[in-house]
C-alpha cells in the first residue's frame, strides 16, 4: 500500500482505491512529467537531496523506534519521477523520495523538506485518518502535520535559516505570522514554513489547470464531510499556512486518535487529537485546518481559512 504525493494535471482523473495491505491510493494515472527532468541544470544535487532527507530522518528515527517500528528512507535520486510516497510493511515504515520532484524549479529546498514531512505525516499525523481501520493519515492531515508539527521540529534550532525567510516572506503571510507568534524566532519559523508550503502549491498549479495559489485568496469551499484525498493547490497552500500559524503543541511521541476504541474517524478520536492541534471548538482563532477539506465533528463551526 502506498500513499502518493503525486503531482497532478487534472483533478478529474483522481483514482479512488481502498487502503488494504495489498492496495494503494494514487492521485492520478501515470504521467510524462519525468520527461522534463534534467539532472545537469538543477540547483539541487544529490548531496543536498540526502541532507534534507536526513534532517527529517534524524529527528524522527527514534520517534518511530518508540512505536516498535523502523523508519526507512528510500532515496531515489536518479529516478526522474515527480513523486513521493509512504508505505508500511510489517515493522518497516517507509518514506520514498525521488530526485525528479526535488529537481523541479518550483520546489524550493524547504518545499522539498515539507514533502518529506508530508509523507512522514501519513505515519504519524493522526486524525484525520483515511478511515477507521487505515494506518494512514489523510492527505490534508499530512499537509497540516508537515508545518504544524514536523517543520517546528526540524527547523527549530536553525535560527539563521529561519531568519533568512524574513527577507522573502509574502506580506500577507508575514502579517498573519506576526499576529500568531510573539517572538521573532517563532515568527521567522512561521515565515519559512508558509513559504515552503507555497512553493509546493505553486508547482501543483503550474502542472494543473488551476489558478496560482495566493495567501490573500484562500479557498472558499466548505466541505460537509472531511475530504481524505488530495485537495486542490490553493487548499493545500492554505493548509500548510494554517499549520505554520498553529500554536498548539503537537506531542511528538503520539499518533493522536490512532486505534481509538470508538473508531479513528469518531468525534471521540477527534477530541483526543484536539489536544495537539488547533481547532475552532477549542478556541483557536488561527491555525485551524481549512474547511476546504476538513469538516470538524466537534462543534460544527466553520473552520478557519
Amino acid at each position: 500500500m502506498k500513499i502518493l504525493f503525486t503531482l497532478v494535471l487534472s483533478l478529474a482523473t483522481t483514482l479512488a482505491f481502498g487502503h488494504g495491505s495489498d492496495s494503494k491510493d494514487t492521485f492520478m494515472p501515470e504521467n510524462n512529467l519525468h520527461l522534463q527532468d534534467n539532472l545537469k541544470i538543477s540547483d539541487m544535487d544529490e548531496a543536498r537531496f540526502n541532507e534534507i532527507i536526513d534532517s527529517v530522518y534524524n529527528v524522527y528515527k527514534d520517534v518511530i523506534d518508540s512505536h516498535g517500528k523502523t523508519l526507512f528512507m528510500e532515496r531515489n535520486w536518479n529516478d526522474s519521477t515527480v513523486n513521493a510516497y509512504a508505505s508500511q510493511s510489517g515493522d518497516t515504515w517507509k518514506v520514498a523520495m525521488f530526485g525528479g520532484l526535488a529537481r523541479r524549479d518550483e520546489v524550493t529546498e524547504d518545499g522539498f523538506a515539507l514533502v518529506v514531512c508530508h509523507e512522514l505525516g501519513h505515519h504519524l499525523g493522526g486524525v484525520a485518518f483515511y478511515g477507521n481501520y487505515d494506518w494512514a493519515s489523510s492527505e490534508g492531515q499530512s499537509d497540516y502535520f508537515a508545518t504544524q508539527a514536523c517543520a517546528k521540529q526540524i527547523w527549530r534550532s536553525d535560527l539563521e535559516g529561519n531568519a533568512a525567510a524574513r527577507e522573502s516572506v509574502d506580506p500577507v503571510a508575514k502579517t498573519a505570522c506576526d499576529i500568531a507568534w510573539v517572538s521573532e524566532a517563532d515568527q521567522n519559523l512561521c515565515y519559512r514554513s508558509a513559504m515552503g508550503g507555497a512553493s509546493l502549491a505553486h508547482l501543483l498549479s503550474a502542472l494543473g489547470s488551476q489558478d496560482v495559489p495566493r495567501f490573500d485568496t484562500p479557498d472558499s469551499d466548505v466541505v460537509s464531510r472531511t475530504n481524505t484525498r488530495h485537495p486542490r493547490g490553493q487548499c493545500r497552500m492554505d493548509t500548510y499556512f494554517q499549520g505554520a500559524l498553529c500554536s498548539a503543541q503537537f506531542d511528538i511521541d503520539l499518533i493522536p486518535g490512532k486505534g481509538h476504541e470508538s473508531g479513528q474517524t469518531s468525534i471521540e478520536a477527534e477530541q483526543v487529537a484536539a489536544d495537539y492541534s488547533c481547532t475552532v471548538a477549542t478556541g483557536f482563532a488561527a491555525g485551524n485546518r481549512p474547511s476546504c477539506w476538513f469538516a470538524p465533528l466537534m462543534g460544527q463551526d466553520e473552520a478557519s481559512h
